[in-house]
């Protein structure tokens, strides 16, 4: 007997001929509540047609605990298995199998697919494929010699019939549980603006070139000049080869002049306010596993907040000096601080630094409480190459969800946007680190 693996759906076309050809090595007495075996089948007939409706709704009724044990909670008829030496079933027209389902299931039936695994002769096992349940309660529309208007179907082991009285009951309970849980009615707020800052992009690009020239030069100022030059280089002590260096500094180059005002991200996160949103539950229910998904309409950046220190580094993600990563020096590149658990229960990240995605995750609101995300994560900034880039406002839409809640809650909100002055200091930064700056300025 053929081993068949309900641990998980088969998806692809290997591990789908490989499901039927360990059905056709079976018998059945595989078929389970979240597996129906048909053979000898036609789907051009109104009678076997309609057997696959009856299925698709029976799946839907299954209670979704005992769902989710096999094929990750979905449900699978399979038609076409061999009989009296012929598999597969004949060619048919899917839309007449989707006009049925319209009429005894309705336009709302359950989410429901087919898939072909080719048999021989031109015929195709197939594999009609049911969503897990959703707890709605779908009766029969319409009646016919197979099915009766009205009647509720469900799959149990084995069979497809209709459901006891116990069983609908059962069925309008969980119906009930999930319309009540069904209303999600949350604010969305932020606290403060949005900060604009005003910047030289062209004064940035230079100095993205002096960097990568400096970086440069500094092979030639560390060559040896002696006969033997090329084994006091064999043993240098960065651990980057004279190659590997000069690649990493034209790479940076490339993609820092692509986005310039990434050289002023770490201070941008250092002087500029977080970014903090008020959310409040004002139903009398609690929520859990709360997600909150933002965008905006403008090209924001979003960075991590980060403590003001005395330290000033412009492009500080550039490489690191010629002879200083070297094998005596512990390499820190990859580690992230450690985030002590806040009273928030939850973390704000950034799903896509520019345009700025912004991911909210809370593992509980309770009914008609109010948060606010911690004030020391996500700082937002729109970088303007000058004052007439900067818009009045910014919307930013938001997106949220929650577990066991079969509903999406969607809305916006208009940010105003405050405006910095950057670019004399940067000016005056920049011709300091290059050396520019006249004495009786200093």
């Amino acid at each position: 007997m053929g081993i068949v693996d309900s641990s998980k759906l088969p998806i692809g076309n290997r591990a789908r001929a490989a499901f039927i050809a360990a059905l056709e090595a079976s018998d059945d007495r595989v078929e389970r509540h979240y597996l129906e075996l048909k053979s000898g089948f036609d789907l051009n007939s109104k009678a076997d047609r309609r057997k696959v409706v009856k299925f698709i709704l029976g799946a839907s009724h299954r209670d979704p605990a005992k769902a989710a044990r096999h094929f990750d909670g979905y449900a699978v008829m399979v038609l076409g298995l061999t009989l009296d030496g012929v598999a597969g079933v004949p060619k048919f027209e899917l839309m007449d199998l989707e006009r049925d389902i319209d009429t005894f299931a309705g336009t709302d039936p359950p989410g429901w697919d087919v898939d072909l695994v080719p048999a021989s002769g031109g015929r195709d096992y197939v594999i009609v494929i049911v969503d897990p349940p959703d707890d709605k309660v779908r009766p029969v529309l319409q009646s016919s010699d197979a099915l009766q208007s009205g009647d509720v179907y469900i799959r149990v082991e084995g069979a497809t019939r209709r459901a006891t009285g116990s069983e609908l009951i059962a069925m309008m309970a969980r119906a009930g549980t999930q319309a009540q849980g069904a209303i999600l009615d949350v604010s969305v707020e932020p606290d403060g603006v949005l900060h604009s800052l005003v910047i030289d992009v062209a004064e940035l690009r230079e100095l993205v070139d002096w960097h990568r020239d400096r970086l440069k030069a500094q092979l030639e100022d560390t060559a040896p000049r002696s006969p033997f030059a090329v084994l006091q280089g064999s043993f240098s002590t960065d651990r980057r080869s004279e190659r590997e260096f000069l690649d990493a500094v034209e790479k940076w180059r490339d993609e820092a002049l692509e986005e310039p005002e990434s050289g002023i991200h770490d201070l941008a996160s250092q002087m500029s306010r977080p970014f903090i949103l008020k959310i409040r539950n004002n139903t009398a229910t609690s929520l859990k596993e709360v997600r909150l998904e933002l965008a905006f309409d403008a090209p924001v950046t979003a960075l991590y907040w980060q403590g003001q220190d005395n330290t000033l580094d412009l492009f500080a993600d550039r490489p690191k000096n010629w002879g200083t990563d070297s094998y005596l020096t512990p390499s820190l590149t990859g580690l992230r601080p450690l985030v002590a658990p806040n009273a928030f229960e939850g973390s704000i990240r950034i799903a896509t630094q520019r345009p700025a995605e912004l991911v909210v995750e809370m593992r509980r609101l309770h009914s008609e409480q109010s948060l606010s995300t911690p004030d020391e994560d996500v700082v937002l900034v729109l970088f303007a190459d000058g004052p007439d880039a900067i818009p009045d406002t910014v919307t930013a839409t938001w997106r949220l969800t929650a577990g066991e809640v079969n509903e999406v809650l969607r809305g916006s909100f208009k940010l105003d946007m405050s405006r910095g002055e950057w670019r004399e200091p940067l000016h005056w930064t920049i011709a300091q680190l290059r050396g520019d700056v006249p004495e009786e300025d200093e």
